[in-house]
C-alpha cells in the first residue's frame, strides 16, 4: 500500500526558507539539498513507520541522513501529512 503525502502550508514554507538561506550562498547547493529532503520523505510512501517516535503525542519524525534536517510527521487513513521541515539547531515551539 502507498500513502500519500500532503505537504501542510508550515511544511512548505520551511523548504522555501531552506533553498532561500542556501541560495545565498550556492544556488546549485540549494537544489541539491531540497531534492535530498523530498526524496527522503518520498521514502514515506511505503515506508511510514520509518521514522522515530516524536515529541509531540502521535507524530513520527524522519531523520535527513547527511543534512541536519528533522521531518516531524502524522500518519492519519491513507495520508501522511508532512508539518513542518526544521532544523535541528532550531528551538521548537
Amino acid at each position: 500500500m502507498e500513502y500519500e503525502l500532503i505537504f501542510t502550508v508550515p511544511a512548505q514554507e520551511d523548504l522555501r526558507a531552506i533553498k532561500q538561506y542556501i541560495c545565498c550562498d550556492n544556488y546549485s547547493s540549494a537544489q541539491k539539498v531540497i531534492k535530498h529532503i523530498i526524496e527522503n520523505i518520498e521514502i514515506l510512501k511505503t515506508n511510514p513507520s520509518l521514522g522515530r517516535a516524536g515529541r509531540v503525542l502521535r507524530t513520527r519524525e524522519l531523520i535527513i541522513p547527511k543534512y541536519p534536517y528533522i521531518v516531524p510527521y502524522q500518519v492519519r487513513d491513507n495520508n501522511i501529512y508532512i508539518l513542518r521541515i526544521l532544523h535541528t539547531s532550531r528551538k521548537w515551539s
